[in-house]
């Protein structure tokens, strides 16, 4: 429920868009010499042109807003024409037809620009002001309507590491991070996550415009393409709105996964409470000469949902009961005998045979009276945003205009413990979402800006942009592995982090203490010259980033559970025997990365009904820069010769860091000079008349990595230390497995000798950047004033795709061997084959005494690729008699091998199969290796269909009917789109090589792999099985389908007159109105048997 009190109008922006025409005389011959003159009828802003000799004319680089275009020879009556409304970047095409008769006579016509574009090849999509202003956007954030222009998926927030209001968009096959953003022409984007800065709220936005495929040579920096948001200015007259947006749980549907109030016998609803309110105001400083634009949104928001689903320990397990848990009543498998081996008898164990600390912290929990121990909780959060924008516009004189626009955006809550009644389960946050933690955010955003129109066919825009970020995540102070008696050391004191597959978790390593604090500078110049029928634009871009973090994902010593013991991730819990133990020094970086592009570009008109555009962008790549030279590479061949480093020579052989001959500066990589990207595209009008266009363009673009993507490196020696133990006892980890606790180690002394099987991950130095083909054909069609309509065949191929393999695996040759039995590996036989797999990694094998330095050994691979296909068909409505509407439909299809550009580097999120480069096979070998993990592209969606639409009541002439009819306003979106492509995965290291269980797949036994539907039965269990210990499994990465979405939001509005120039508004608004299912994404891990195939939540999509 919304309530929106509103004052007086909008005010308009001072963003780019051009417009291009011909003159001739009523018999159809061109006119040189014509005077012409844009008029931004709201400031007063001119710009004049003056037609060559064949009667063309281009007027540059205009302010987006309305206009009233003059046109004047001697000889032939003045011509006017009013209506123009510019958006941003939009090129319409306007003709002008002069009639004979005296120069002071004027023909003045009413008309709108042309809805075809018949100069651009790109595809794009603006959402006008009146959809910013008339739309619901759940939260108010403008970027969710991003996703309505069609062909894009919103995959949600990124990370932890990013800012709240921050969107992973998808276009076009794009990556979730492949989109440029720019606010007011100038550099948007978080060069840490590659995604949106935050952006500005409805009320201080313009416009947007969406661009993708085949775009000009100016466009570059992202691949997936563009979005150019446009904040508003002031003008001649004062225009301002105060506003209050209210939302209340009593008026949200409760959750179906939400517990069940006894007192009442209904659900928990989800406690929302939010108040968003602010106002603006913009207007003159010194009239047409110089203005001002002020905003400010707070939000404030309470919630204490009770959707949060899981399963903890039970009175019956604590006391040695395991036979309810195992047994089909709780397991989708079937039943499950627990094995002797470790006390089990009829699925029962003595008590004291359970781990000391584990019973301490199941003592802690929750109770719950269910017999599998499924439970539901609630988080308290309590975030607290300002959000205060500015902007100044000074028209110096006709030659030159400067703007400044500045944007702060704070965020802040407490952890959810902290509000949460000390339910420690609070403390954590449900799979694929994050906010368990506190933040404590600043964002801020600077944009400077000159044009210089040096002449009428001359015109040169710089910009400028700062943009600074501090994201700072804090963690509440409960008890740590000390406090409850496992011997070994955290980073982290009084916190602990567990994970149990398919069952409760108690923190996350995301939300702990960490900050990240990314800073760009940046520069752009684009210079245009008109020319005869050509257009010419040269320019460039060039910025300088910088980020400093501090992570401690691992540094207090995240502890997994998964069943691989017991066959119950709760067992193996209970029991203290730990999937993976993972602990690490914490995470610091100091990166510098400097950016760079130069361009030209051409649009000539060959002739009235044909368009020629032709360019190309020259885009080095320029690796990241260590400040502290903490980076290093692996070289197979230094091993093989025993060649050490000289900057650590105790370091292990094969190693080698900034300093070392043949390290690469201090980068790791080399800079990737030859990226030049063409761009090539044909417009044509066939009837000539503006109407109809077909439009075809081919490009290339590069996509770079995040500034994130090498977050994880900085736990190699010696600038810290990661090790991880499989295999080991929860109360004593290192003991456990014969091997005494590193830490803490102090950064000066790196402990090389006793520091053994850490973790490296190495990025060859002569790596390929990402690049992208993009292609189009598109036909549109404007029928009468204000609808058009266009089918757009969208293609893409990207290639050089970065991914993560696993290069020093854990070797075994007896396939089908338990994991905790005997095996055997390149002609030893280990007594255990869980806690010998350093042991048996490949360089273990090959050399002891140098592989007992080595433990993960990950490399970075440009083998992978992405292909996508797409048709998108459109229909738009401008706004005429009070309705405006916009409605797309897209089906494609995307395929390829992972993706990890985003980052960090995560081989649990990477290449299933190993390839090794101890023993490293032939490019065609490995490719054969990689294309193993081809599936269906994870940001991608077969079928995706928007509908926006808002109608207003007219103003009726009769009072009664007026008071009671007039001033309404009834505005929708629909949203609907196929299900995620999901992976269903091992839940277990079934291939023995040390590989983390969320990359191994199951295997896929039989056709009908679906269930009935329902949310406890998506998957149909018996259609999977783990893979034969010692092997991979072979189901399809992304290879089925989750369920799909359809959600509608409403706003209804009621205007009331005050006076002539201000008025009250009443809004109320509902997301997703009628209340439809959206549910997210059923659990796909076939090692835990509680989640697997059941729905447990809501999607990220949905809003209650």
């Amino acid at each position: 429920m919304v309530l929106l009190l509103l004052a007086a109008t909008s005010a308009w922006a001072q963003a780019t868009a051009q417009i291009n025409g011909n003159i001739a005389d009523s018999s159809g011959a061109v006119l040189p010499g014509v005077t012409v003159v844009a008029i931004q009828t709201d400031t007063g802003f001119r710009r004049e042109a003056v037609t060559d000799e064949t009667g063309a004319f281009a007027l540059l680089n205009l302010p987006i807003g309305p206009y009233r275009l003059e046109a004047s020879l001697a000889g032939f009556r003045s011509y006017a024409q009013s209506g123009i409304v510019l958006q941003v970047n939009s090129n319409p095409v306007i003709k002008v037809t002069l009639q004979l008769g005296e120069l002071a006579e004027t023909l003045t016509v009413e008309g709108q620009a042309p809805l075809v574009e018949t100069r651009n090849p790109a595809v794009g999509v603006v959402m006008t002001n009146a959809q910013v202003e008339a739309l619901p956007m759940e939260g108010r954030n403008v970027a969710s309507l991003i996703v309505t222009a069609g062909a894009a998926v919103d995959t949600g927030n990124p990370s932890s590491r990013s800012l709240t209001q921050t969107r992973g968009i998808a276009i076009a096959g794009g990556q979730q991070f492949g989109v440029a953003y720019l606010l007011d022409g100038a550099l948007h984007n978080n060069v840490y996550d590659g995604d949106n800065l935050v952006l500005p709220f409805p009320d201080a936005v313009q416009e947007f415009k969406i661009e993708t495929s085949s775009q000009n040579a100016q466009n570059g920096y992202k691949a997936g393409g563009t979005a150019s948001f446009a904040t508003k200015s002031g003008t001649n007259a004062f225009h301002g709105d105060v506003f209050e947006f209210a939302r209340h749980h009593r008026f949200n549907a409760t959750s179906p996964f939400a517990s069940i109030n006894k007192a009442t016998g209904k659900r928990f609803d989800d406690g929302l409470v939010r108040n968003q309110f602010g106002g603006v105001l913009g207007g003159p400083i010194v009239k047409d000469r110089v203005f001002f634009f002020v905003g400010y949104q707070g939000t404030r928001t309470e919630q204490t949902p009770a959707d949060i689903v899981t399963f903890i320990p039970t009175p019956a397990m604590l006391a040695g009961d395991f036979s309810t848990v195992a047994s089909a009543q709780c397991r989708a498998q079937g039943n499950l005998t627990l094995p002797a081996a470790l006390g089990f008898t009829n699925n029962q164990i003595n008590p004291a045979l359970l781990s000391p600390a584990a019973v301490k912290i199941a003592k802690m929990l929750p109770t719950t009276t269910d017999p599998c121990g499924q439970i539901a909780y609630s988080q308290t959060t309590k975030p607290r945003e300002k959000q205060p924008i500015g902007r100044v516009d000074w028209q110096v004189n006709t030659a030159h205009q400067l703007f400044a626009r500045y944007q702060l955006a704070t965020t802040f809550w407490d952890p959810a413990f902290t509000n949460s009644g000390g339910n420690i389960l609070a403390a954590s946050s449900p799979a694929g979402q994050s906010g368990a933690g506190g933040r404590d955010i600043a964002s801020h955003s600077l944009a400077i800006g000159e044009t210089w129109v040096m002449s009428n066919t001359m015109i040169n825009n710089v910009r400028v942009a700062v943009n600074r970020t501090s994201i700072v995540r804090t963690h509440a102070d409960m008890f740590g592995p000390e406090d409850v008696g496992v011997k070994m050391y955290s980073h982290v004191p009084h916190y602990m982090n567990i994970t149990t597959t398919g069952a409760f978790s108690i923190n996350t390593g995301t939300e702990t203490f960490s900050f990240y604090k990314p800073n760009t500078l940046a520069l752009s110049d684009d210079f245009t010259k008109v020319r005869g029928n050509h257009q010419y634009g040269i320019g460039g871009a060039m910025s300088l980033s910088d980020w400093k973090t501090e992570s401690n994902v691992r540094s207090m010593g995240p502890i997994s559970f998964n069943g691989s013991v017991t066959g119950l991730p709760l067992g193996d819990f209970l029991l203290g025997r730990m999937f993976e133990f993972r602990e690490s020094t914490p995470f610091r970086q100091n990166i510098t990365q400097p950016y760079m592009a130069l361009y030209g570009q051409d649009t000539w008109r060959l002739s009235s009904k044909i368009t020629l555009n032709y360019g190309a962008r020259w885009e080095p790549w320029f690796p990241q820069n260590s400040k502290d030279k903490a980076f290093y590479s692996f070289d197979m061949a230094r091993v093989r010769s025993n060649t050490h480093s000289t900057v650590y020579p105790q370091a292990p052989v094969g190693l080698y860091y900034p300093g070392d001959p043949g390290f690469p500066g201090t980068t790791g990589m080399k800079t990737v000079w030859s990226n030049i990207a063409p761009r090539l595209g044909l417009a044509w009008d066939p009837g000539g008349d503006g109407r109809t266009s077909v439009r075809v363009g081919y490009g290339m673009t590069a996509d770079f990595v995040t500034g994130q993507f090498f977050f994880d490196s900085r736990s190699a020696p010696p600038f810290g230390l990661e090790q991880r133990l499989t295999g080991a006892l929860f109360d004593d980890p290192w003991g456990s497995v014969g091997r005494t606790n590193p830490y803490p180690i102090s950064p000066t002394s790196y402990p090389w000798a006793s520091a053994l099987y850490p973790l490296f991950i190495t990025v060859p130095y002569d790596i390929k950047t990402t690049r992208n083909h993009s292609w189009n054909v598109a036909i549109q069609r404007q029928f009468g004033t204000n609808m058009a309509v266009s089918a757009t065949y969208l293609g893409n191929h990207m290639f050089n795709v970065w991914g993560v393999v696993d290069g020093n695996p854990g070797i075994v040759t007896t396939p089908g061997a338990t994991a905790t039995a005997a095996c055997t590996a390149g002609g030893q036989t280990f007594a255990n084959c869980t806690t010998s797999l350093d042991q048996r990694r490949e360089l273990s094998l090959l050399n002891p005494a140098v592989g007992q330095y080595y433990g993960y050994l990950d490399f970075v691979t440009d083998a992978g690729w992405q292909d996508y296909q797409g048709l998108l068909l459109s229909v738009q409505r401008r706004l005429g008699g009070g309705f405006t509407t916009s409605a797309n439909y897209t089906v494609s299809r995307c395929e390829g091998l992972i993706s990890q550009g985003q980052g960090p580097l995560n081989v649990a999120t990477g290449y299933q199969i190993p390839v090794s480069l101890i023993n490293p096979p032939s490019e065609a070998e490995a490719q054969k290796v990689y294309d193993a993990d081809k599936g269906r592209c994870d940001a991608w969606r077969k079928h995706i269909f928007n509908i926006t639409a808002s109608m207003e009541s007219p103003q009726f002439t009769n009072t009664t009917a007026r008071r009671l009819a007039s001033g309404w306003r009834v505005s929708g979106v629909f949203r609907g789109s196929s299900g995620t492509p999901l992976t269903i995965q091992a839940g277990a290291d079934r291939a023995l090589s040390g590989m983390q269980a969320t990359n191994q797949r199951a295997n896929q036994v039989a056709d009908n792999v679906y269930g009935d539907g329902s949310i406890n039965n998506w998957f149909n269990a018996s259609a999977f099985a783990l893979a034969p210990l010692g092997t991979y499994g072979t189901s399809v990465r992304n290879g089925y389908d989750g369920p799909g979405f359809k959600t509608v939001d409403l706003s209804l509005v009621r205007q009331f007159a005050v006076s002539s120039s201000n008025k009250i508004e009443a809004r109320v608004e509902a997301f997703n109105a009628f209340n439809w299912f959206i549910p997210g994404n059923p659990g796909v891990n076939l090692s835990s048997g509680t989640t697997f195939g059941r729905i447990t939540s809501f999607s990220t999509a949905a809003s209650p």
